[in-house]
């Protein structure tokens, strides 16, 4: 099927005109009552000898949800789901010093944000009670937060004055169609794609989940900005996992994300997309262990994208680390800074690539990108961002919340954090595919080998399966997840695949040592999580899904080994659907 997007009919402008935003969405019985509490509360909000807020904003999720879960084409479950939230931002101060940035471990209630389930009936009544309960909330909170921050840094010389808020240009934009997704495709599809494994007795497990979510958003703050914003979504998550002789885990897995139906494969290229995947794990199954090898490396296609999203993606955004009233956790939150913040105007990739985030950017080569988006989380208008020119760093994606290095926001912000959307690499020079083979080959003789690596597959952090299942999950203490698609290469053409491999050691760094990349580029959409690598996510995390545009990326050194730590050995009996 064709891919085809049609971009909906709103207009975003920028208006320095009435001060709670009448002009968006005015017939909304939800947008009124924002309106008309954050009026209130601007002018009455006020304790007894303490400040009033500077700043209020109200963002309204609005999230409709339908999924289902099959395996071997019987349904396992189906869920719809639909609710609103209020997340409430209330600042008291200024906009150089406020009550944010800053964590007390003695009043961590103070830290968390003023969040509310909000009616799904437009009852006017109701939801300014709703919001006026929240607001209150909010307001008590920033003024501990705020004494309790004053209080922690009177003894101490801050030795970069760097101010808590940024001033931005009052923009709106109304995106509303009042559209919906058709649900009823959701478990006829999930049940025929989920048969294509059954008869496949070296599947240990399989299951096929497909969702559809309709997202929409209402924002608007004080200052006189405002949305509404809808994101619509249909994914297709088919995962699969197998065990090799020796007990070895492997798994593998397809997913496809649109925002239409129009733009989903039909059934028949879902279904041949998942016996392909079936047969990737059989001939795992098969291929022998990997051994340690140190020498070039290519990676192609999905991997490259994986590589670039999972160790540069946490590096290029300027998320502000809170200031702690602890000295000991002041040291310890040290270590998680961004280390390209003091990179920036330095080398972070070859000269001859360079990098840009582009939200505004609706297809790539005629197929609609999921990265795009036209006003962030902030009611900042999104824009081209170039992240890296010529090798070397320019900026960081940023929120409203300024760092000394990145004092502006770049229309990035995505929940709680700046992320991409639109990731592209620019190689201003390349190679055909048979140049960077012979480049490759080259390169192994160098090093007196007789085979080089190509990985095409990595293993994404969007989902797994495990004992559990089907779940979304953050970054784990690895740099980079398993190769999943690795083979030996040699000159006269021949390949070997390897079962399952890891990156030893690999690190942004590595990134400064591409020597050449492909003269074309791919298109693949994957999870973006903010966690930099090696760091925990407590919760899971959050997964952004993201569109990245990359070359075919080729590595001079790069240690390739076995997978640590020991083996589960495999059941006793064999699969109940192998043959006698």
């Amino acid at each position: 099927m064709n891919a085809r997007w049609m971009a909906p009919s709103c207009i975003a402008v920028v208006l320095a005109a009435s001060p709670f935003a009448d002009e968006v969405a005015n017939d909304s019985v939800l947008m009124q009552a924002m309106r008309d509490e954050m009026a209130r509360s601007m002018e009455e909000l006020q304790l007894e000898d303490a400040e009033k807020p500077y700043f209020l904003a109200y963002r309204v999720f609005e999230n409709a949800t339908s999924s289902a879960t099959a395996s071997l084409g019987g349904l396992l479950n189906v869920n719809n789901g639909f609710n609103r939230q209020l997340v409430v931002e209330l600042r008291v101060g200024d906009y150089d010093f406020d009550n944010t940035n800053f964590m007390s471990l003695r009043n961590t209630a103070a830290m968390l944000p003023a969040v509310a389930a909000l009616s799904v009936d437009d009852d006017y009544d109701a939801l300014r009670r709703q919001i006026w309960l929240a607001t209150d909330t909010a307001y008590k909170r920033a003024l501990d937060q705020l004494a309790g921050k004053r209080a922690a840094l009177q003894n101490k010389t801050q030795v970069e004055e760097v101010a808590d808020f940024t001033r931005e240009e009052p923009y709106q934009f109304d995106g509303w169609t009042d559209s919906r997704i058709d649900t009823s495709p959701v478990p006829d599809l999930a049940v025929e794609v989920s048969a294509a494994m059954r008869g496949m007795p070296h599947l240990s497990r399989s299951e096929v989940r497909v969702l559809t979510s309709y997202d929409r958003s209402w924002f608007v703050n004080s200052e006189g900005s405002a949305f509404v914003r809808e994101t619509p979504f249909i994914g297709l998550y088919a995962l699969a996992a197998s065990q090799a002789d020796d007990g070895a885990e492997l798994q593998d897995g397809v997913h496809v994300w649109v925002r239409d139906w129009e733009e989903m494969p039909n059934s028949s290229a879902l279904t041949m997309d998942v016996q392909a995947m079936a047969s990737r794990l059989l001939e795992r199954r098969e291929a022998p262990a990997s051994d340690r090898y140190s020498g070039p490396v290519l990676f192609e296609d999905q991997a490259a994208a994986e590589l670039l999203t999972q160790v540069l993606g946490p590096r290029l955004i300027a998320l502000r680390l809170p200031t702690p009233d602890n000295p000991q956790m002041e040291q310890a939150m040290a270590q998680f800074r961004n280390p390209f913040l003091d990179k920036i105007g330095g080398r972070v990739l070859p000269r001859f690539l360079s990098i840009v985030s582009d939200p505004t950017l609706a297809a790539h080569e005629g197929v609609p990108l999921h990265g795009r988006q036209p006003v962030d989380d902030d009611a900042v208008p999104t824009r081209r961002i170039v992240l890296v020119e010529r090798g070397m760093l320019k900026t960081l994606l940023s929120t409203r919340v300024p760092l000394a290095e990145v004092p502006e926001s770049t229309g990035s912000r995505w929940r709680d954090s700046p992320m991409p959307s639109n990731l592209i690499v620019q190689p201003t020079r390349g190679m055909s595919a048979e140049e960077l083979k012979e480049e490759l080959f080259l390169l192994a003789e160098d090093r007196g080998l007789d085979h080089a690596i190509v990985v095409r597959r990595i293993g994404t952090r969007l989902a797994k399966l495990s004992s559990g299942p089907l779940g979304f999950f953050g970054p784990d203490a690895s740099n980079v997840e398993p190769l999943i698609g690795v083979y030996k290469v040699y000159p006269d053409g021949t390949e070997e695949r390897m079962r399952l491999a890891n990156l030893s050691a690999f690190s942004e760094s590595d990134l400064r040592d591409i020597v050449a990349v492909s003269d074309t580029t791919t298109r693949h959409e994957t999870g973006f999580s903010p966690i930099p690598p090696g760091v925990p996510a407590a919760g899971g995390g959050l997964i952004w899904p993201i569109s990245v545009i990359t070359p075919a990326l080729l590595f001079e050194d790069v240690t390739v080994r076995r997978p640590p730590g020991n083996i589960r050995k495999p059941p006793v009996t064999p699969h109940p659907l192998a043959k006698e």
